[in-house]
């Protein structure tokens, strides 16, 4: 019978994000082994390469993110659902300050090109669900559907806050209060360049 594994993937993934937060994005298969008290063989029978450990950590990151998001669906008001994903960015990087700075490690575009063996589903899928809830959204709120308006709002309740708090991901910077104002207003704006669409009364006779 087989001896059980000593070290679990959660074990290890969890030695990797110790890493990250420890040395940086560019930590090694070393420092997470030393993180976790492994040796170097534990890991290579678990992950083929630095980078599939990395890229796995970073899956398991993005994925945690997304929870929130994927929340507004039970938001009934339209409006609030889009402004509670701009204010999930800012607080979640607040209360999850490791795991933000993992979110940092790859971009799926980059990704895409070569995926390590293994993890090509996981990684073209990674954000079908939460794409899938933005088209429910941009209909929910204007009335209707198109690539433009889906930009829009993406751009509003996810690139922008975003944008607004990378700087301070990994800097040592605590993320300031008024940035989740900040990203509530600049969403509220952005969205706004494109008025949802309301019935005309009928005239009065």
């Amino acid at each position: 019978m087989a001896r059980p594994a000593k070290f679990t993937t959660e074990d290890l993934l969890d030695g990797a994000l110790r890493a990250v937060t420890a040395h940086g994005t560019s930590a090694t298969l070393a420092q997470v082994a030393q993180e976790v008290g492994a040796p170097m063989g534990s890991i290579y029978h678990r992950y083929a390469s630095r980078e599939h450990l990395f890229v796995a950590l970073w899956l398991r990151s993005i994925r945690a993110f997304h929870v929130g998001l994927l929340a507004t669906r039970e938001i009934d008001d339209p409006r609030e659902a889009l402004l509670a994903q701009a204010t999930h960015i800012p607080r979640w990087c607040r209360d999850q300050p490791d795991v933000a700075l993992a979110m940092t490690l790859y971009r799926q575009r980059q990704l895409l090109a070569a995926p390590p063996a293994g993890l090509e589903d996981e990684v073209r899928t990674l954000n079908d669900e939460v794409r899938a809830l933005g088209r429910e959204q941009t209909v929910a709120f204007y009335g209707r559907r198109d690539d433009h308006l889906e930009q829009v709002m993406a751009l509003a309740v996810r690139q922008c806050p975003y944008g607004l708090v990378r700087p301070f991901i990994g800097s040592g910077m605590p993320l300031p209060p008024w940035i989740d104002d900040a990203c509530v207003a600049a969403a509220a704006a952005i969205l706004d360049l494109e008025k949802p669409e309301k019935p005309e009364k009928p005239e009065k006779h």
